[in-house]
């Protein structure tokens, strides 16, 4: 009997998190002859392994361990490897509502379109919903999810191919391209749904396709990742040089601002730092939330994570600009976290 959906796992080093990962496949509605779990275990040094071998009885569930290649080429795989005519795509840090997947078939009936994909919902846990820098991400400055102004049904664009929380019909990546794997984080999802546009790639919104989130992120988690953002968005810049991709990656705005405001940007990260700290902690001893405080924390975080993908994107530059002009492989340059910089050999 043909699989419907084949949910695609890419893990690496969160065995912490993925017996709650997998347990929320365990409950999904849709029958579990009509479904596969293809995990990719992308070079895990922790104790993945055996989470996902004591796993194997109780989950239609595959496992392919690889060394560590990235993003990109772990989801392809899995892409690769899978039978479902359905491919969906998950991240390692959240969990499956039971009705996600037959929520992603049912919207795929109704769009039978092969260029047609599906875009899920994702929340927070309630346990680090209030966190500060949780909220901010999510609800303020949306530089996370970004629900808030779509309908279900709509029908949306490439840019909402969002990796993690996406859907679309295995033959459509097979037949007409998968993820570009110089991309090991960032952009690996919004690059590949730019190729796919051509072939008519849109996404409709379907908030039962439901997950929740359960790893916080610190205020230098979200630093990290909006730097390699930035990093992602250079390189997809480059590889796609038309006008439309460079104001999706922000190019000229990541020029202007780092030149307004590379001297003080390592006082600004430490402002920010120092702020999420306060907010932290007056949370923790159970106040209530400050007025003054918020506010100026919201605006200092918008800039912080502004910056830190300015900053990315124009490493990225500076490197390009670097090898093409050495004579030897150059060496690559990344932030160090107290507004420094530092060489990784």
């Amino acid at each position: 009997m043909p699989l419907d959906v084949s949910a695609i796992l890419t893990t690496r080093n969160r065995a912490n998190l993925l017996p709650a990962v997998l347990a929320g496949l365990q409950a999904q509605t849709l029958p579990a002859d009509r479904f596969e779990v293809v995990v990719i275990d992308d070079g895990s040094t922790d104790d993945t392994p055996a989470i996902l071998a004591a796993w194997r009885d109780r989950l239609p569930l595959r496992v392919e361990r690889v060394a560590w290649s990235g993003l990109s080429a772990a989801k392809n795989l899995g892409i690769l490897l899978s039978r479902g005519h359905i491919v969906v795509s998950l991240d390692d840090d959240d969990v499956a509502q039971p009705e996600l997947l037959i929520a992603h078939v049912a919207a795929h009936i109704v769009h039978p379109d092969p260029a047609m994909a599906v875009l899920g919902r994702t929340t927070l846990a309630p346990g680090i919903a209030a966190l500060p820098l949780m909220r901010h991400v999510t609800e303020v400055g949306c530089q996370l999810f970004s629900y808030g102004w779509m309908k279900p049904g709509q029908v949306l664009d490439h840019t909402c191919f969002w990796g993690g929380r996406s859907s679309a019909k295995r033959e459509l990546l097979v037949r007409h391209g998968l993820f570009h794997t110089p991309f090991t984080f960032g952009c690996e999802d919004i690059e590949l749904g730019w190729r796919l546009a051509r072939h008519g790639l849109r996404v409709a919104y379907e908030p039962r396709a439901h997950t929740v989130m359960i790893r916080a992120l610190s205020f230098d988690d979200f630093c990290n990742r909006s730097y390699r953002q930035g990093l992602a968005q250079a390189a997809f810049a480059v590889l796609h040089p038309v006008p439309e991709v460079r104001r999706y990656c922000e190019i000229d705005e990541a020029q202007a601002l780092w030149a307004e405001h590379r001297f003080g940007f390592a006082a600004h990260i430490r402002r920010t730092r120092d702020l999420d700290r306060l907010a932290r902690a007056r949370q923790e001893a159970g106040l209530a939330e400050h007025p003054v405080l918020q506010p100026a924390l919201d605006s200092a975080y918008r800039l912080a994570f502004q910056l830190m993908r300015a900053k990315g994107v124009l490493d990225a530059q500076t490197e390009t600009e670097r090898r093409d002009g050495a004579p030897r492989p150059p060496r690559l340059l990344r932030h160090g976290l107290d507004g420094d910089e530092c060489l990784a050999r």
